[in-house]
């Protein structure tokens, strides 16, 4: 079962819990684990992309691994890899 926690440092954006974080500064971390590997077709996996959408953050653009989410006045970039995801504000 994939479960999410907001993340208070990305305004709320759900980071998966079982996600390692191998890097973390100002507006910038990232993580690595299967939970977030990139699938071939949409870049995160429907779960968690399911999950970005019920906590109200809205694709805004999307290019490769890149995925930009926005909800409010807060902008997301977040870039999938195999087995490693980053989130930049």
């Amino acid at each position: 079962m994939f479960s999410y926690e907001e993340s208070q440092k990305f305004n709320g954006f759900p980071i998966p819990k079982h996600a390692e974080l191998m890097n973390s500064r100002k507006g910038f971390a990232s993580y690595s684990g299967l939970a977030v590997s990139e699938t071939k077709k949409d870049g995160l996996p429907l779960i968690y992309r399911l999950h970005i959408k019920a906590g109200g953050w809205k694709k805004t653009f999307q290019e490769g691994g890149l995925t930009t989410y926005e909800k409010g006045n807060h902008k997301i970039d977040v870039i999938a890899e195999i087995n490693y995801f980053s989130i930049k504000m």
